[in-house]
């Protein structure tokens, strides 16, 4: 009896152990994929949230009745600019400049030693480098009241060997020769340059020359900018050689400007500039006395030029 219940318990436990090994495989699966789906859970869950970026803004659309701002700013620049000068104009209308002129044969010593002459004389309306440079080159500068004026027109009345010369006054500068020497054989010219250097060469077969220019001053009404520069004109020689090999002798003008000695001067309509040889044009080879000292008939003589601004009308000039 033993035998055959132990029996039947092995055949019934051999009958149910497929469908337990069947279940147990299905539970294990079930348990992955459970597993797996928590998992993906969890990792989903855990994983930080990404930032999600802003959409670049648009360019404002451009209209006809709202400009960008920038071009509007320089169009406002531009137009403060335009607005000031035609201000400026219309603040000047109609109204010129016109410049006089003369130049005044005097005496050696009637000006250059004459201190009664130079006290109605304002030397230090230039500034103090440009008057000492100068001054010590023999040329003496400086600007009289037009309240003078009466004083200067009786020494013209007692020595009447005077040129004048007249000319309008423009926008641009326009260059007016005055010749002061001509025909000179043989000179020799040193000058102080603005770094207290001495400097000088000789000349042969030259004219000196003051070269002027007259402008209206920027931004400023009824004030004339005046510019000097003294010039020497020579004569000058060299060799070439012609087609057939042979040395020719070219002789030819050429102007050398003395850039170191020269003046600039805003000059207003209520005065006006003088210019004349100063003590150290005694001099041989200064520049005051090869510009402003001539050789006369008798005796030597200085010459004295006196600038004049005046201010006048577009409307009251004479129709060509």
């Amino acid at each position: 009896m033993n035998i055959e219940h132990s029996t039947s318990n092995i055949e019934c436990s051999m009958k149910t152990s497929p469908m337990r090994r069947s279940f147990n495989i299905r539970c294990s699966m079930l348990n992955v994929r459970c597993s797996s789906l928590l998992l993906l859970a969890l990792l989903v869950g855990c994983h930080p949230n990404q930032p999600v970026p802003a959409p670049s803004p648009q360019p404002p659309a451009m209209s006809k009745s709202a400009p960008a701002r920038e071009p509007l700013k320089m169009m406002q620049k531009g137009g403060a600019s335009v607005t000031s000068t035609v201000q400026s104009t219309a603040e000047q209308g109609n109204n010129g400049l016109r410049v006089e002129f003369y130049l005044l044969a005097l005496p050696e010593g009637t000006i250059s030693r004459n201190e009664k002459f130079w006290k109605r004389v304002d030397e230090h309306s230039l500034d103090p480098a440009t008057y000492d440079l100068l001054y010590r080159n023999g040329v003496r500068v400086g600007e009289a009241p037009i309240a003078e004026w009466e004083y200067f027109r009786q020494v013209m009345e007692q020595y009447p060997a005077i040129t004048k010369a007249t000319s309008l006054v423009a926008v641009d500068a326009k260059p007016i020769e005055v010749p002061m020497r001509k025909d000179v054989a043989a000179q020799e010219i040193c000058y102080f340059d603005s770094s207290n250097r001495l400097e000088g060469r000789s000349y042969y077969g030259a004219e000196n020359i003051v070269a002027l220019t007259f402008q209206q001053a920027p931004r400023r009404l009824n004030t004339m900018r005046v510019a000097l520069c003294p010039v020497v004109r020579s004569v000058r020689k060299r060799l070439e050689l012609s087609p057939l090999n042979k040395e020719q002798e070219i002789t030819f003008t050429y102007p050398e400007r003395l850039y170191d000695v020269n003046l600039r001067a805003d000059v207003p309509v209520d005065s006006f500039l003088v210019i004349g040889p100063s003590e150290e044009a005694s001099w041989r080879s200064s520049i005051g006395h090869n510009f402003f000292v001539t050789q006369g008939a008798a005796e030597r003589m200085e010459n004295v030029l006196l600038i004049v601004p005046k201010g006048i009308r577009i409307d009251e000039l004479p129709k060509k």
